[in-house]
């Protein structure tokens, strides 16, 4: 029996308790039927007026989800709260965004500490925390780790997770979280580009104490102003914590990826180049890959392509990419005829076009800045000097259209496929410098309101729009973000040549324990290396001819392995879209082995990766593999050496897959069900 009808079942039944409908025979566990939401409000907590306020709620059903609009009207404040609730018919998950509307005639009063998630969640023996780093070029980035939630010795328990101090949303931690309680467990998934902070507390031996929302929050509502939280999504599990992690990943796939046209996107492989480069030596990159018989999907222009600047910007090390920003005018001298013929060569060689901008971003000095300084936000207590950073205000309707209406006739001008949005600069300091005392917060939660509108109305202009989420690599992943746009450049530590292979290995399997869709470069100094190209292994990747474009490649280049490692990736794409286990521990140790299993139950076929690293003794070793049918017979295939064999499902679940290998090397394994 499938256990997620009793999954079903508990959401379910938590859902109709908060909606004010009587549960007749509560399962598995108490439902609290009061909204798991907290803030202050004056002297009083939401609580209390919650208590006394006028509650309504209307349903309305759509197919594979119902919505349920829960509002409160306390009169004596004048505010209205609206909870709207996502009750998913395909997935064990609730999901909502509290809405607070000051609807009286002067300013509401202090509102502090709002918390879009306040809960109680029952257990017993020792609960595990399973968690992941954020990135800022750490090794460790995105490595999935757990942590005993309070244990007979140390009863009582209390850690914080914070975005970072950047108002990025993923640089210290990942905004996810794994409640393991033994045979169940809880996913938490937080949807806020900007500063979130968690807390999880133990103190009592039957229940753990679960809070997120805005790092800060201290203030007054205007007559008819209204803000929002950031969203929260619960998804439960029964059996063991990588259900869980497949779980999300089936329903983020589902309801929280991007789709183009309507269809759920592929993440693409893509080939990289520098946008400083002129537009001949494009063209002449375009045609050698097609001449080489190399298949991708998009052809990459990254940064450089803009501004007046006239001395070369020949990589991402050199010249004036960065100091042009927010000049988004196509660079006469580097691109004389603008961008379209780029674009249009990319399409003729059967290629989609990205372009990369960052538009949030601009230095003191860029003409938009000094025709309209209003738009922009600044350091507080310092003097706007040419060349400074300065944040590009999206609270700012104004603003925001000229965001909108910059980015979208770029896309029509230069025909391109994949917007790429980078934002390299911490927006925190701006936001808060900008608050009044009590109006803490706003300027981040106008900010990142207008992100998503001005997201949206691209993606409304240009349905065919794919959005690429960059923000210095990997640092505005969250659960708003991932449903609009995706990472194809995890993090920024494979900008460099010397980047380590089992650093990158790491860095995916972590991330692919939450996130179904993202990419990365195998850095592009090792033209030959296997081993080192698996590690970047993803659904989506990025794979560049020399280090920073065609005139780096030697005579010697290895051209047929190129092609084979294009191949295998093709080979595993459609796996990435299915059930992800991690076979080992997610090691960043030199002695190590790393292996990890794709399965696509629908079609009863998957593959497994494995590494083994330089400083491992062992030689071998048995993987048993997940998802399989004990009593189907599985053909295999080595994608190095070609061999073909065959073993019973039974065989691979319980004695598992034997796997050799050499030191530093990788192997890859891909199986099919012969029914």
């Amino acid at each position: 029996m499938d256990p997620r009808c009793d999954e079903m079942t508990v959401m379910q039944s938590w859902a109709a308790a908060l909606c004010g409908r009587e549960v007749a025979g509560t399962p598995v566990r108490a439902i609290d039927p009061n909204p798991p939401v907290f803030f202050r409000c004056g002297e009083e907590t939401s609580a209390e007026v919650l208590a006394r306020a006028t509650f309504s709620c209307e349903s309305e059903d759509s197919g594979d989800r119902a919505v349920h609009h829960l509002r409160w009207l306390d009169g004596q404040t004048g505010l209205e709260l609206a909870l709207e609730l996502i009750e998913f018919r395909d997935f064990p998950v609730l999901e909502w965004v509290l809405y607070i509307t000051n609807t009286g005639t002067g300013d509401s009063p202090l509102l502090e500490d709002v918390q879009a998630l306040d809960l109680d969640w029952a257990c017993q023996g020792m609960p595990l925390l399973w968690r992941s780093r954020g990135t800022s070029l750490r090794l460790d980035d995105f490595q999935i780790t757990a942590e005993e939630v309070g244990n007979i010795h140390v009863p009582h328990f209390h850690t914080r997770m914070v975005s970072g101090q950047e108002g990025r949303s993923s640089v210290e931690w990942l905004p996810f979280m794994n409640l393991d309680t033994g045979a169940e467990g809880l996913m938490v998934a937080i949807g806020w580009t900007g500063q979130w902070a968690a807390e999880i507390t133990r103190s009592a031996p039957d229940s753990v104490h679960l809070r997120a929302g805005m790092e800060i929050t201290r203030l007054r509502l205007k007559p008819g102003e209204r803000i929002r939280t950031p969203r929260i999504a619960l998804l439960y599990w029964r059996d063991r914590p990588d259900r869980g992690h497949n779980l999300l990943r089936g329903f983020m796939l589902a309801h929280h990826s991007p789709r183009c046209d309507g269809e759920l996107i592929q993440a693409p492989a893509c080939h990289g180049s520098w946008g400083g480069a002129p537009t001949a030596e494009h063209i002449k990159l375009i045609q050698f890959i097609q001449d080489q018989g190399l298949e991708y999907d998009y052809y990459w222009v990254d940064a450089g392509w803009y501004g007046m600047g006239t001395d070369p910007c020949p990589n991402v090390f050199e010249g004036d990419w960065g100091s042009a920003a927010g000049d988004w005018r196509v660079n006469p001298y580097r691109h004389p005829d603008g961008l379209r013929p780029i674009s249009d060569a990319a399409h003729a060689a059967g290629m989609k076009f990205l372009l990369w901008v960052e538009i949030e971003r601009a230095l003191h000095g860029a003409p938009v800045t000094l025709e309209h300084p209003e738009w922009f936000l600044s350091l507080p207590g310092k003097k706007r000097e040419q060349g400074e950073n300065v944040l590009l205000d999206l609270g700012n309707p104004d603003a925001r259209n000229w965001a909108v209406e910059t980015v979208s006739g770029l896309i029509e001008s230069a025909g391109i496929d994949c917007y790429r949005q980078d934002f390299n600069m911490s927006a925190l300091p701006y936001w808060r410098g900008n608050d009044e005392p009590d109006r803490q917060g706003i300027h981040e939660i106008r900010h990142v309101e207008g992100l998503y509108s001005f997201w949206d109305e691209l993606r409304a202009r240009h349905p065919h729009l794919l959005i690429d989420n960059c923000a210095s690599g990997g640092r505005r992943i969250d659960l708003e973000t991932l449903g609009r746009s995706i990472p194809l450049w995890r993090n920024d530590y494979n900008c460099f040549p010397d980047a380590n292979s089992e650093t990158v290995q790491v860095h995916g399997t972590g991330l692919s324990c939450w996130v179904p869709l993202h990419a990365t470069s195998p850095p592009n100094s090792h033209p030959g290396d296997t081993y080192h190209f698996r590690g970047a292994l993803a659904p989506g990747l990025v794979f560049t001819l020399g280090e920073f474009g065609l005139q780096t490649v030697g005579d010697d280049y290895p051209w047929e392995w190129h092609r084979k490692m294009l191949a295998d990736y093709y080979r595993l794409k459609p796996f990435w879209y299915g059930e992800y286990y991690l076979l080992t521990s997610c090691s960043t140790m030199p002695d190590a082995w790393i292996v990890y299993q794709l399965h696509r139950p629908d079609l009863d076929e998957g593959a497994v990766v494995a590494f083994r690293r330089e400083g491992s003794p062992l030689n071998c070793g048995d993987f048993a593999l997940r998802g399989l049918h004990p009593e189907e017979r599985y053909t295999l295939e080595d994608l190095d050496s070609g061999e073909n064999w065959v073993l019973d499902g039974s065989e691979l679940d319980q004695k598992g897959l034997r796997l050799r290998l050499e030191r530093r090397s990788s192997r890859v394994i891909v199986y099919k069900g012969q029914a």
